[in-house]
């Protein structure tokens, strides 16, 4: 309304100039008063709006920052069952006279590639530990951590599929609102707004006092905002 209010008064005013009207000094110096402060209201709604926009950009920078620190946090905590867990096998000497490679080694060798960028011999690594041991503690951040090799590569489809795999099979871990999240911004980046839509909404549903709801319902709200 601030913006046609400008260009009325604009019109008014080239009306008066060019003697469409009668002159009056008043008018004019009212007028010229009334222009000066929609042009200051109007910058000031384009500057409201641009700040709105890097209030947001910046949140979901600070979530996905968060996230990143949950999901590193939840990692370690796995990596240390797993530890506890292979040192009763010692203990009760099923591998003492092995040559095996304990679960956790297996698995902090394939994060220490992926840590150091090594995509495709984290990837490799993480395979081999779900396969190996499908049911072990680290199971799910093994293959939360195989969507991350592909994504970090910009591989969205591939990186899709595997995140969609920690739901599909180990739906009980906490990982898998991460993984969700996940998958729907694979989603975006392939240009699937409308499904990336969908998986936003069901964490808001599934998961909401989940950190990811957050990410979750600041992308709904720019998505709104277009």
């Amino acid at each position: 309304m601030k913006r046609y209010g400008f260009l009325l008064i604009y019109f008014v005013f080239a009306a008066l100039t060019v003697g469409c009207v009668p002159l009056n000094s008043n008018v004019i110096t009212d007028l010229r008063g009334e222009m000066s402060q929609l042009q200051i209201q109007y910058r000031e709604l384009w500057q409201d709006h641009a700040d709105l926009y890097a209030k947001v950009d910046s949140t979901c920078v600070m979530l996905d920052a968060l996230n990143a620190s949950i999901q590193d946090l939840q990692s370690k905590n796995s990596i240390l069952k797993q530890t506890i867990h292979d040192f009763k096998i010692v203990s009760s000497e099923k591998l003492k006279n092995s040559h095996s490679v304990m679960p956790s080694s297996l698995y902090q060798n394939a994060y220490s590639d992926y840590s150091m960028g090594k995509f495709d011999l984290a990837y490799s690594g993480f395979q081999s530990f779900v396969d190996k041991y499908p049911h072990a503690e680290l199971a799910p951040q093994s293959q939360f951590y195989m969507g991350e090799c592909f994504y970090s590569t910009s591989m969205w489809e591939k990186a899709f599929e595997e995140y969609r795999k920690v739901e599909q099979h180990y739906s009980k871990s906490n990982l898998v609102p991460s993984a969700r999240l996940k998958s729907a911004l694979c989603c975006e980046m392939l240009g699937k707004n409308d499904e990336a839509a969908d998986v936003f909404s069901s964490i808001l549903k599934d998961f909401p006092q989940s950190p990811e709801s957050l990410t979750a319902k600041e992308k709904i709200k720019i998505r709104n905002n277009k």
